[in-house]
């Protein structure tokens, strides 16, 4: 897989601060790393195709209404998981399905979205518990409508951040499916930044934003059926 240091290395080539033999970084090696990151960190804001995971969970606990964490290890997608059992939930970008595994009829049962002003107004005056059948999301958490009266286990399928790599070892699911997109971005920014050199700047923003284009098409394509809606 695709580290950070292959990544930065890339980037000072195309920037001229490779060495000859372009095998190590000469100049602005730091800078160019801490790019890489703030790349990541700009593209990790919207969700991808590429940030979607199947099968993340939360475990309640009785009497607990937020929860700020879910279990993404039992996930897969593009993106690693596996030992990412402590997922901040103000990394989700959302929650594309849910369920209460094993319900009260004993299957697997969907439980749905509700608005954050309809979940607080159904608190007032009452503590109910019970089994979840509704959830809500504000200020980074996850909200569970009922109140829990018991440890249950709901399925999730998100899209979440993949982590920033900050180590050279650090591996990233932009590198392996993006990777154009993140040297482009990252060649921008040392461009305007540390070289100044607007028109190489704009250069570099042409390659990314060709390169993010075609990552939103084929994102586009995998969320849709690919046929235009009709409409009046």
């Amino acid at each position: 897989m695709t580290t950070l240091q292959t990544v930065a290395l890339n980037c000072a080539k195309q920037l001229g601060r490779a060495d000859a033999a372009g095998l190590a970084i000469i100049d602005l090696e730091s800078e160019i790393r801490e790019q890489v990151g703030e790349s990541v960190k700009f593209y990790n804001r919207k969700p991808w195709g590429l940030t979607e995971v199947r099968g993340a969970e939360l475990v309640t606990v009785a009497n607990q209404t937020w929860y700020s964490t879910i279990d993404l290890t039992t996930g897969s997608g593009n993106q690693e998981v596996s030992g990412r059992s402590t997922a901040s939930a103000d990394d989700i970008l959302d929650i594309i399905y849910a369920r209460q595994d094993v319900g009260p009829s004993g299957l697997n049962e969907p439980i749905y979205e509700m608005k954050y002003s309809r979940f607080e107004r159904l608190f007032e005056g009452s503590t109910p518990g019970s089994n979840p059948t509704h959830y809500t999301r504000f200020a980074g958490q996850i909200g569970i409508w009922p109140t829990p009266d018991s440890a249950y286990t709901l399925y999730m399928s998100v899209a979440i951040k993949p982590p920033v790599p900050t180590v050279t070892t650090d591996t990233s699911v932009w590198f392996d499916e993006a990777q154009e997109l993140i040297e482009a971005a990252t060649c921008k920014r040392i461009s305007a930044k540390y070289l100044r050199d607007d028109d190489l700047a704009r250069r570099f923003e042409i390659l990314e934003q060709d390169a993010a284009s075609g990552l939103n098409t084929e994102y586009v394509y995998k969320r849709t059926t690919g046929r235009l809606t009709p409409h009046d």
